[in-house]
């Protein structure tokens, strides 16, 4: 048997050594009522989350979006119309907390459809910077995605970003010291103590084509289970349809018990009860 015949075999236990990678963050494209509700909540950036409006500059896109950073998982939401933004598109980002952990899911992902991992930078005063490497498949870009809507695709912060991204910063890949710096660079370090958001639980995904996801999030190591994917730290459901919905509907854990008490965001909708709480983007 040659090497090259060999090398499948080697590389499939090192892909089964890895831990399976967890939620990093999740976006939503929203109507332009919901965006500028969502951006004018004085309840959502002083009582919520950290927020934060920014435009990111990176190697292979520039974009703008609003931003809500929990523990160990954020969310952004897009404005549809706004650049290449359609209604409803939805990604999902699974974040790798482990060396080499790209090379294993690329492995693992390999034997679905043809995948690369790549160097993204983010500028930091003009200067680009490393800032992860992406695993993503080949068929999915932000202009053709082989599941039209729904991107999927995994991070690994480099090693030396955080220390590049902000002095103090400890030297590590952790989702969790990531969003600490981020809200520290910020000067939000104080009110994230105070904002009620713990982390995202469960997403609620509807529409075509959501069982090829299915197969690949297995792939990566996440359990299903009547269509539930779940990973280390979130669930998410995804429900077939014949029409794309997109992301409809998400449940948060909250850091302490809140009153009850529903948001009106634009058409969408934010209920608060005990330690969840559920935002309902698509009724």
């Amino acid at each position: 048997m040659t090497r090259r015949a060999l090398a499948p075999i080697l590389l499939a236990p090192l892909a089964a050594a890895q831990p399976a990678p967890k939620l990093n963050h999740f976006y939503a494209t929203v109507d332009a009522e919901t965006y500028a509700a969502i951006e004018a909540s004085a309840f959502l950036r002083e009582r919520f989350a950290p927020f934060e409006k920014r435009t990111t500059v990176r190697n292979d896109a520039t974009y703008s979006g609003l931003y809500f950073y929990g523990t160990e998982t954020y969310f952004e939401f897009f404005e549809e119309g706004k650049g290449d933004r359609e209604p409803q598109d939805t990604g999902l980002a699974l974040g790798i907390e482990t060396s080499a952990g790209s090379q294993s899911l690329l492995a693992q992902w390999q034997t679905l459809q043809p995948t690369v991992v790549a160097n993204v930078t983010r500028q930091l005063d003009a200067v680009p910077i490393d800032w992860f490497d992406m695993t993503s498949f080949t068929t999915d870009t932000r202009e053709h995605s082989a599941v039209p809507h729904f991107r999927l695709f995994a991070m690994e912060y480099k090693s030396k970003f955080l220390k590049s991204w902000h002095a103090g910063a400890p030297d590590s890949i952790l989702q969790a010291d990531v969003l600490a710096a981020y809200c520290a660079k910020l000067g939000l370090a104080a009110l994230r103590k105070s904002t009620m958001l713990g982390d995202v639980d469960m997403l609620r995904i509807e529409g075509p084509g959501t069982a090829m996801r299915q197969r690949q999030l297995e792939a990566a190591g996440w359990s299903e289970s009547n269509g539930q994917l779940r990973g280390p730290n979130a669930v998410v459901d995804l429900v077939a349809g014949a029409a794309w919905r997109g992301l409809t509907q998400i449940e948060f854990s909250l850091k302490r018990v809140q009153n009850t008490a529903t948001i009106a965001l634009g058409k969408s909708s934010l209920r608060l009860e005990g330690r969840r709480a559920v935002w309902t983007l698509v009724a």
